[in-house]
């Protein structure tokens, strides 16, 4: 029986525990007999170094939320790209040496990393730099494993094994090919392994996905999907990993979901008495009837991917939405009691000023049933659709920059349409006009979870 040790680095907002290791635990667990932990390093830094913003967080007493979020916002900025000049000047970062010592002290066989975004680059390539150099010695004998989406080229050579899923992982550490037929696949999450107290809410919010990757798989600017078939889960090991949990307060994290499987997952979730959120494309099927019932299902807030006030942009992106019918799904959202968080993306390419104003004119209009405005300047980023063709986008000089430990940058310019600096700009310039459509404090974007800490 080996020992397996799992572990989540900083950085990214400790609002929740994360799903990457919580479903790969439960995969292991359900499909093999060897001993598996898991650490939380993230959280476990973020209560190092942020223990009075923890405390604030969990008290709810948010009457300066506004304030103290912005300013939790550019402390851990500040200190993410602090550290992460640190790992690139080969110094270690902050409370590198404790939590080496909780990876060591469990003395695993396997040691295994997931990285899901970029930021997390950083600390991946200093831990396995120094347990490198640790084997070396013969201090330590460990295996080393790196899997998850944000994982790159310049951190694969340093773990002894790259896995890119859970079937690769479990077949590595049984040595043998498995049949997928003798899998069992049917097994509830267990995030009892955590501390689901310590997280920066007022109480627990779980992570829940009910599919593997986006049903949609068009949009011209999105990477998720990759290669990745689509496929729902059983409704069934969702069920019971609410009912194990045994917490009320759910953010299914998924790119998007059909209405029709919403409706079945609204069946099993009404007699939970739980309450959840969601991202959505807000697609005409959204019919004031469908979404009344999600909301008495518990559906408390959806993130709707609008992206642009304009039909054009729209098209251009494949968004395969229609802007008089993301108004209406807007209005009977709001009439149904569920809140309306809106994501724009603003500097698509050969997006106009004038198309600028026409989003800006759409939030303006709709701002009755617009609970809160999340928006973004569009970055062109590697395995993009838009990249196969940027010449259909105007996209023109795009370059490659090299980093040290993260991929390459891309940098490029546009032969029409606003500048990615023109959009940051004229983003500023109606910065106030946003903010007053607000319902909720702008900074909450930065904690979405604490959007199902408000009931």
């Amino acid at each position: 029986m080996k020992k397996i040790l799992l572990v989540y680095l900083p950085f990214c907002t400790p609002a929740s525990p994360p799903y990457s290791l919580t479903s790969l635990y439960s995969f292991l667990t359900a499909n093999s007999k060897h001993s598996i932990k898991v650490l939380d390093l993230n959280l476990q830094f973020h209560q190092l170094k942020f223990p009075a913003y923890q405390k604030y967080y969990q008290t709810k007493e948010w009457d300066n939320y506004e304030f103290t979020t912005k300013e939790y916002q550019q402390i851990t900025e500040k200190t993410y790209s602090e550290n992460n000049k640190k790992v690139l000047h080969g110094e270690k970062p902050d409370f590198f040496s404790e939590l080496l010592r909780q990876i060591t002290e469990q003395k695993p066989d396997l040691l295994a990393f997931s990285v899901v975004y970029s930021s997390q680059a950083f600390y991946a390539y200093s831990f396995l730099e120094e347990i490198n150099r640790l084997k070396e010695e013969r201090k330590i004998n460990v295996t080393t494993i790196i899997g998850g989406p944000a994982v790159n080229e310049k951190l694969i050579p340093l773990a002894d094994k790259f896995l890119k899923n859970e079937v690769e992982f479990l077949q590595f550490i049984e040595g043998k090919t498995i049949d997928h037929s003798s899998l069992n696949f049917s097994f509830p999450l267990d995030f009892s392994i955590y501390n689901l107290n310590a997280y920066f809410t007022p109480h627990p919010v779980i992570p829940l996905k009910t599919s593997t990757t986006c049903y949609y798989k068009q949009c011209t600017f999105c990477t998720h999907y990759a290669n990745v078939p689509y496929m729902e889960y059983s409704l069934e090991p969702i069920y019971q990993t609410i009912v194990k949990s045994q917490q009320k307060h759910f953010f299914l994290i998924d790119d998007m979901i059909p209405s029709q499987r919403l409706l079945a997952l609204a069946k099993v979730l009404k007699p939970l008495n739980i309450k959840w959120a969601c991202q959505l494309r807000p697609t005409k099927d959204f019919t004031y009837s469908l979404l009344k019932t999600l909301y008495e299902s518990g559906l408390v807030a959806v993130i709707w991917g609008v992206e642009s006030g304009s039909q054009r942009v729209l098209n251009l992106m494949k968004k395969g939405t229609k802007k008089e019918e993301v108004i209406q799904v807007l209005k009977d959202s709001h009439q149904a009691g569920i809140k309306n968080v809106t994501y724009i993306m603003f500097g698509f390419p050969t997006e106009t000023k004038e198309e600028f104003l026409e989003t800006i004119g759409l939030l303006k209009d709709n701002q009755e049933c617009i609970d809160l405005i999340s928006t973004s300047i569009f970055g062109l980023q590697q395995g993009a659709p838009i990249l196969k063709n940027p010449e259909e986008y105007s996209i023109i000089q795009i370059t490659e920059v090299e980093r040290t430990v993260l991929d390459k940058k891309i940098t490029y310019n546009v032969s029409s349409g606003l500048t990615k600096e023109e959009a940051t700009l004229l983003r500023k310039r109606y910065k106030k006009t946003i903010e007053n459509i607000n319902k909720y404090p702008k900074t909450m974007n930065f904690f979405k979870e604490h959007l199902l800490c408000l009931n």
